[in-house]
């Protein structure tokens, strides 16, 4: 089991002004080591995935949650791999053997190891969305753009063959002119968090550290669940909104908003969590609107022909074009009645290894998402020093609109947005949720 440490000793015991800004280097052809910060679920699954490439060894990971890292280890341990396990993560970005990182820790903890990872010289995968505000995120695209490493977002759909001729179909204009995108996810997420006294935490977990940047409040197993407290996440519009907005903006040709609207609230689900369990908003382009629906108690489909909870929908004067992780399928909108025109179905096989779950096939996962081939982009791109298909800015501006729809949502009115100068105009207050209070010792670097 890893060391016990405090913050002091967490982020005060090593100098970032003093090591390499310039990334590590590898022949091509050579094997790639990579380290692995945050172990939860998501971070193990992209450990399954990268391990079964034959020019990849996992050599280290890190979590402020000990039996995550001792699963993550197990998983990898039956594969054949023995990675070091450090609670600390810049002990990992110490190591002059690994070249990439993996950032896979619930999103308030996105920034700071991006950061550190830009000043150590190490490539960065960094799951979405890329920040946990519009402040931090410009912050990790100068460090990445400041050290010259290659640095993407896990947006895996973008790889996507579906998704790819989704994508070309829109912008042929086929569809005619499209005055509405809307995008929605709907799913019974049950009690969500959930409601728990609090507690002591439990051995291995070093709350603190678990804590970060965020308010320090004691250990409540509810915190846990991140993705549904504005602490730590954002709810299901920063979980999933990049997938959806990753393919809308190419789609639409679109980098940023002009004006955020959102409402909605805790009306159902009754957890400790501060996230809406409804939540609706709407982003205006130029030439059009975008839309997103949420509800997290009820789980009935959108579109009864698609197998999925969750979607988008592209409407055009001729047709309208339905996806999601399963295929695509157009309507026409001619006649009296709209008629499917064409499906792209997908359905991969699922494989699930103990403590890890990967597909059999390395071009989809269980969802029928890319995991696989965009991350053996990354990789590529890493050991052949070239740019990543997804350009790191795109992939901020694409969390930007998602946060600026939680401070929509947040100051219960329409918000305007000055994209070049990434402010709120004439709103202080909306202007002040760009960014967070941060707990001292744990700021941002200055880049």
């Amino acid at each position: 089991m890893a060391t016990a440490i405090n913050r002091r000793n967490f982020l005060g015991g090593a100098s970032w002004t003093g090591l390499a800004a310039v990334p590590a280097r590898s022949a091509p052809g050579d094997r790639i080591r990579l380290g692995f910060i945050g172990c939860g679920g998501r971070g193990r699954s992209l450990m399954g995935i990268v391990a079964r490439y034959p020019d990849v060894d996992i050599a280290a990971v890190s979590d402020v949650i000990e039996p995550r890292m001792e699963q993550a280890q197990a998983a990898l341990a039956r594969r054949g791999r023995k990675p070091e396990a450090v609670v600390d993560y810049r002990r990992l970005l110490e190591r002059k053997d690994i070249e990439a990182v993996f950032i896979a820790t619930t999103q308030h903890w996105h920034g700071l190891p991006f950061i550190h990872a830009c000043q150590a010289g190490k490539h960065i995968y960094c799951e979405k969305p890329l920040a946990h505000t519009v402040v931090e995120g410009r912050a990790m695209v100068n460090a990445a753009r400041k050290s010259g490493v290659v640095a993407v977002m896990g947006t895996q759909q973008h790889a996507g063959a579906h998704y790819r001729k989704a994508i070309q179909t829109v912008r042929s204009g086929k569809l005619g002119k499209i005055g509405l995108v809307d995008c929605w996810n709907y799913a019974d997420r049950g009690a969500r968090a959930g409601r728990f006294p609090d507690s002591d935490p439990p051995p291995g977990y070093h709350w603190d550290q678990w804590l970060g940047p965020a308010p320090n409040v004691p250990f409540n197993r509810a915190r846990l669940d991140h993705n549904w407290w504005f602490d730590y996440g954002g709810g299901v519009l920063c979980n999933w909104g990049p997938h959806h907005f990753d393919i809308i903006f190419e789609a639409m040709g679109v980098d940023a908003p002009l004006s955020v609207a959102a409402t909605g609230g805790k009306f159902v689900v009754d957890d400790l969590a501060d996230t809406p369990d409804v939540f609706e908003a709407s982003w205006e382009f130029p030439g059009f609107l975008l839309t997103f629906r949420q509800r997290s108690y009820n789980n009935f489909h959108h579109l009864q022909s698609r197998p999925k909870h969750y979607g988008i929908a592209f409407y055009g004067r001729q047709a309208t074009l339905v996806i999601d992780r399963f295929g695509y399928e157009i309507y026409s909108n001619t006649g009296s009645k709209p008629y499917r025109l064409y499906e792209f179905p997908l359905e991969p096989p699922i494989e699930t290894m103990e403590g890890i779950q990967y597909s059999t096939s390395p071009e989809q996962d269980a969802q029928g998402a890319q995991d696989g081939p965009f991350q053996r982009s990354f990789l590529d791109c890493v050991k052949q020093r070239k740019p990543p298909a997804v350009d790191l800015e795109y992939s901020h501006r694409v969390s930007v609109s998602c946060c600026l729809g939680n401070i929509a949502y947040l100051t219960r009115r329409r918000i305007r947005w000055d994209a070049a100068k990434e402010t709120i105009p004439g709103d202080a207050e909306a202007a002040r949720l760009l960014a967070r209070p941060r707990r001292k010792g744990y700021e941002l670097p200055k880049v």
